[in-house]
């Protein structure tokens, strides 16, 4: 939600700086930018290497692992099964599937509150640096880089932007 909000308000920075002078145009992916920072970068991997995460990744692929085993076996052993041991089999399957899709759910969850922090965090910063630029690169339309159907690589800021955080201290 405050994501969008900050979405909003650059893109209508954007629009404002763009009406009022002729320019190049341009796309811009405020997510990839902020992410690909330094600040982005160390947090993440700090994230990634705290003891909860490693475990919650290990354990999600020996639950892939086991899942995978299950079916295999399933598969090999389907037609000399029972009807009740297919069912006590297919049971334990998506017991199996469950618990892994709710561990990717809470791992995701924690890569999504990191990035969601590292945002709001970075979020002042861009928007005291995007005005500059746009005005630097006589940039008269910006565009959200995911709204766009296609877009060289030349139209696309992002790098620039994250370069740009970079050096705001």
């Amino acid at each position: 939600m405050k994501f969008s909000k900050l979405i909003a308000a650059a893109v209508m920075v954007f629009w404002v700086c763009g009406a009022s002078a002729e320019g190049r145009i341009a796309v811009f992916d405020i997510e990839a930018a902020v992410l690909n920072t330094d600040v982005a970068k160390k947090r993440l991997t700090a994230m990634r290497n705290q003891a909860e995460y490693k475990k919650n990744v290990s354990e999600l692929e020996a639950l892939k692992k086991n899942y995978d085993k299950q079916v295999e076996q399933f598969q090999r052993d389907f037609d000399i099964l029972s009807a009740e041991q297919r069912q006590a089999t297919k049971n334990k399957i998506d017991t199996a599937r469950d618990d892994g899709e709710h561990l990717a759910r809470k791992i995701e969850a924690a890569n999504q509150q990191e990035a969601q922090s590292i945002l709001q965090e970075l979020g002042p910063k861009l928007q005291k640096l995007l005005p500059d630029l746009i005005k630097a690169e006589n940039i008269g339309l910006l565009l959200p880089r995911k709204q766009v159907l296609h877009a060289d690589a030349s139209f696309d800021i992002t790098a620039k932007v994250a370069d740009k955080l970079n050096q705001a201290k």
